[in-house]
């Protein structure tokens, strides 16, 4: 049976969860114990304390939440070996998260730490010891920081596997024994120095004595990782760019994060210039001038959008085209050849270059002085241009249609916004990856974009769109990231272009390819859903619950007997902040929101 189905306005549990209850009755004793000194130590008055007690509580309190956590290694790894996580959805890392209110990628550490720092069990049932045992038992003992675990881990995760158990075995014994005794920043060096004695030849290879092909060196994984988006919207992250991808960066730079070159903060920057030296090569409009354009191209833009139309690297509209060369030289191959005064001439005899008048050498050395000009007021650094040629690349990209489709939508950025925050020009629009762009760069990157309106009713509800086919429409799509923005199951962070369309009604027991009756579901929790034992079931809220047209997911009675509905607020963080004030309910309680 489900629970706050939508009409009644009840459609969780308490905001807050309670205590999971202990069964064994001498096991709970001891955790109350606990529990019970540690709320006596907090409601002991501190400033009373002298600066030595003070010292010695931090010390010893670190110790012993050094060793806690330590413990709870071996019972992970026993809960994750007897299958106490199946009643969580999905895998390991995620049900610790669900269990611990952590996000998936700390737990994923955790259970990675307890699988090395952690007692195991064998097929037989006995017990092992941990992967890294002098570690573990420092680390129980409260004397190891995570920083000192950390560089033993890595210096065991970098020894070659030829190094025999015994070195191994003594290598670990000798780190605690210093690791007990130095900081973590003193305790580095003697790191780097036991790896220098251990595995002195690094990564040399036994093959070139034998004088046989050495094997080639791995070259290390490229990769682009982009962190989370911060609270002032900016993101940072790292990379490591294989040299194809550096060649294509280093062109692009050479071209677009020149200074004075597409200045967001300069509505008169240069967005699009080609120039050219008295030689008819490229060259940076030094002395010698060109014949290049250096204004902006038309329509000329305004203050709000400089540095962002459309126009840009490979715009060569009304400029020098590659077609008509300009760079030509004796190896040309453009079927035009230059004269003896320096000029481009067709095979037919034409000028190929524009045509040479007494104004030609007046007109280089003012488009000469712009360039300087928009140089000199260019503020930003050289990393600050790297990111905004960039950004003029990607914009390029999408705009250009050449990426196909994702889910049945063109790959481009989609933002949607409210009329109210659109009316008062602030705050954040939503796109459909997850994160949010400010009101104003969204009102500028909607000067470039294709507009789409789409209306809800007074209850916050997508008005009618219906389809008589299974498959969700590229219309409903849309409305689905206007409305849900994400995944619809509690607690997930994943955006709308991992999302499938879900039926809240099953398309096979009858439900409609309505807006009312989708949601949006990712690859993982879309699966969830089902009528056998541990599955998800979903409902919709109705317009007299606190929260209309959302998406209920009930759990399964392992979790929870009485299946009651969460709904995610992940994907609308001001639903927390500011939550509504009338509903038909007034004993509405908040959903509990796991994880």
């Amino acid at each position: 049976m489900l629970s706050g189905d939508g009409g009644s306005g009840v459609d969780g549990i308490d905001t807050v969860p309670p205590a999971p209850q202990v069964c064994d009755p001498a096991l709970s004793l001891l955790v109350d114990r606990v529990e019970s000194a540690v709320a006596e130590l907090a409601e002991q008055a501190s400033v009373a304390w002298s600066n030595a007690d003070r010292r010695a509580v931090i010390q010893r309190m670190e110790t012993l939440t050094r060793s806690v956590n330590a413990h709870s290694y071996t019972w992970l790894n026993e809960l994750i070996t007897q299958h106490g996580l199946d009643v969580y959805p999905g895998s390991v890392p995620s049900s610790v998260a669900w269990m611990l209110r952590i996000t998936p990628r700390a737990a994923g550490a955790r259970v990675r730490l307890a699988a090395e720092l952690g007692d195991r069990t064998a097929f037989s049932g006995e017990v092992l010891p941990p992967l890294l045992p002098h570690t573990a038992t420092a680390l129980r003992a409260g004397l190891l920081d995570a920083k000192h675990v950390q560089m033993i881990r890595e210096f065991f995760r970098h020894l070659p596997s030829s190094v025999d158990p015994q070195t191994r075995d003594l290598a670990e014994e000798q780190l605690v024994e210093q690791a007990v005794k130095l900081r973590p920043d003193d305790f580095a060096p003697v790191v780097a120095s036991l790896d220098a004695m251990v595995n002195p030849d690094g990564d040399y290879d036994e093959d070139e004595d034998d004088g046989k092909q050495p094997k080639p060196r791995k070259r290390r994984d490229a990769y682009f990782y982009l962190g989370e988006q911060g609270a002032d919207g900016m993101s940072e992250g790292k990379f490591c760019v294989d040299p194809e991808l550096r060649a294509y960066l280093e062109a692009l730079f050479s071209k677009a994060a020149k200074p004075g070159v597409n200045n967001p903060a300069d509505p008169t920057s240069v967005v699009h210039d080609d120039e050219t030296d008295s030689d008819g090569k490229d060259g940076d409009g030094g002395e010698g001038g060109g014949s290049g354009r250096t204004t902006a191209p038309k329509p000329e833009p305004t203050a709000r959008d400089a540095g962002s139309n459309d126009a840009g690297l490979w715009d060569e509209t009304d400029g020098i085209s590659d077609d008509g060369c300009g760079d030509c030289g004796a190896d040309c191959g453009c079927d035009t050849e230059p004269d003896d005064s320096g000029r481009t001439v067709g095979s037919d005899g034409s000028d190929g270059s524009a045509e040479p008048d007494d104004d030609a050498a007046d007109t280089a050395a003012p488009d000469s002085a712009v360039r300087d000009a928009a140089a000199a007021r260019d503020l930003r650094t050289q990393n600050e241009r790297h990111h905004d040629a960039l950004k003029l690349a990607l914009r390029h990209t999408l705009a250009s249609g050449t990426l196909g489709t994702h889910r049945g939508l063109p790959v481009t950025a989609i933002v949607t916004m409210t009329l109210k925050d659109l009316d008062a020009g602030c705050g954040y629009a939503m796109t459909a990856t997850g994160s949010r762009v400010s009101i104003r760069d969204a009102i500028r990157m909607a000067s470039h974009a294709h507009h789409y309106l789409t209306i809800f009713d007074d209850d916050g509800r997508a008005l009618y769109l219906g389809r008589s086919k299974r498959i969700a429409s590229a219309d409903q799509r849309i409305v689905l990231i206007a409305r849900d923005r994400g995944c619809s199951f509690p607690s997930c962070t994943r955006p709308a272009t991992w999302c499938q369309a879900h039926h809240v009604t099953d398309w096979t027991d009858g439900g409609l390819t309505d807006i009312d009756s989708l949601t949006f579901g990712c690859d993982m929790h879309h699966a969830l859903v089902g009528d056998g034992p541990g599955k998800w079931a979903t409902t919709k809220t109705t317009a007299g619950h606190r929260y209309p047209g959302r998406t209920l997911w009930h759990p399964p009675t392992a979790m929870d007997p009485k299946r009651r509905g969460l709904i995610n607020h992940a994907h609308h963080p001001e639903e927390v902040l500011y939550p509504p004030d009338e509903h038909e309910d007034p004993g509405d309680e908040e959903p509990r929101q796991p994880a």
